[in-house]
């Protein structure tokens, strides 16, 4: 039945918000517009997600948010936390994906081709580029693919280089490992947390390089676990 009501969801929603996303004067608002949109499958799946560390983030400020990564449904509790001017970077793979890939498209989000890494590089400049010149933040996951083990892998460099480069903070983020627990196909509910820490502030990102950065992040998203 929850599946049912999704998939109705989904269908009644999608024209509509691909209109309304097509003529949004402020393309880098889009993913925040179709997440508030469909963070409703979250209540409709029975999860409630539990914001917290988000509103002390200056709003005018861009960052790179770095978060661990456990299941597709993450990205639903990415919904209920992720602030206005702020687009993802995913797998390049993403693209083709029915509804998925037209809806990562319109938002503005970013994609990088993860299988060859001077590629994948050469993408997040041009991302940083853009980033700098529209004063966005980017999301990232930077384990590269789904961790369904304990603890956090280890974080990729691609987006601490680009945070170098660009010259701006990161915002470690903690997804409670529930995600995990979540039965879409069963009653009954879950609740899930998703934490933003204290940022790593564009002066501390400097003074470390790229792989001590992404080590230092990796062990504050680590230490948030675990969470509910």
């Amino acid at each position: 039945m929850r599946w049912l009501l999704v998939v109705l969801f989904v269908v009644v929603t999608f024209p509509f918000l691909c209109l309304v996303l097509l003529l949004n004067p402020r393309k880098q608002d889009n993913l925040y517009l179709a997440c508030k949109v469909y963070r409703a499958i979250n209540w409709i799946f029975g999860v409630r997600v539990e914001v917290g560390g988000f509103d002390a983030i200056a709003p005018d400020r861009s960052y790179i948010y770095v978060a661990n990564h456990q299941s597709n449904h993450d990205a639903f509790v990415v919904a209920q936390a992720l602030r206005p001017g702020t687009v993802i970077v995913g797998k390049q793979s993403l693209r083709w994906l029915p509804l998925a890939g037209q809806l990562y498209w319109l938002t503005g989000s970013l994609f990088i081709d993860r299988s060859n890494p001077r590629a994948s590089i050469t993408s997040l400049r041009r991302i940083a580029t853009r980033v700098a010149d529209s004063k966005t933040s980017l999301w990232i996951f930077p384990e590269g693919t789904r961790n369904t083990g304990q603890g956090v892998l280890p974080f990729k460099t691609g987006a601490f280089r680009i945070a170098k480069e660009m010259g701006i903070g990161i915002i470690p983020v903690t997804i409670s490992p529930a995600v995990r627990r979540i039965r879409h196909n069963a009653l009954g509910c879950t609740d899930v947390s998703i934490v933003a820490h204290r940022p790593i502030e564009a002066d501390l990102v400097a003074s470390m390089d790229a792989k001590q950065l992404a080590s230092y992040t990796r062990e504050v998203v680590n230490n948030g676990l675990p969470i509910v």
